[in-house]
């Protein structure tokens, strides 16, 4: 189930889908790569940026595990991941899917991607440590994709430890 409005044979130009392909491809890594002061620059300045569960995004609930509403507080929270959070060392790969775009105006778009994140532990264990979908919201501005939000829907409301590092 999805909370967008698909709209039959959504029409983008090469260089909007390209665009969207560049970013879904920064946004990994960046992440994966601990270059987590490129992860707001991928938000327009009002962006919205939310992890929750299948189960809470079905039923319209809009709270979640982590809920920034504009750049500044990505921005804090790469702070917080550099220096005030407390965690075990770990490293994130994601795997993504194609992006399917499900509506589109003069304003931007609006697309789902599926996702694998696998988390590897400073000893090395690898585990799935999330898997599920990723509801955007995208504006295009002079030629570039940004995200106005992006909503991290969880398969499942179980994490193996904290969620410290954006999915």
């Amino acid at each position: 189930m999805s909370n967008v409005t698909r709209t039959p044979e959504v029409e983008l130009s090469a260089g909007q889908r390209t665009s969207i392909d560049r970013l879904m491809a920064r946004y990994c890594s960046v992440i994966d790569n601990a270059e987590y002061e490129g992860w707001p620059a991928l938000f327009t300045e009002d962006g919205v940026y939310r992890i929750t569960t299948r189960t809470d995004f079905d039923a319209g609930r809009d709270f979640g595990i982590w809920y920034c509403c504009n750049r500044a507080m990505l921005a804090d929270r790469v702070t917080a991941i550099r220096g005030v959070n407390v965690y075990e060392p770990h490293v994130y790969r994601h795997v993504i899917g194609p992006t399917e775009i499900v509506a589109a105006d003069a304003s931007g778009a609006s697309c789902e991607t599926g996702f694998i994140v696998v988390r590897t532990d400073v000893d090395g264990a690898m585990t799935i440590f999330s898997a599920g979908r990723y509801v955007d919201r995208l504006v295009f501005d002079e030629g570039r994709a940004l995200l106005r939000s992006r909503v991290v829907v969880a398969d499942s409301a179980r994490f193996d430890t904290l969620v410290a590092l954006p999915l």
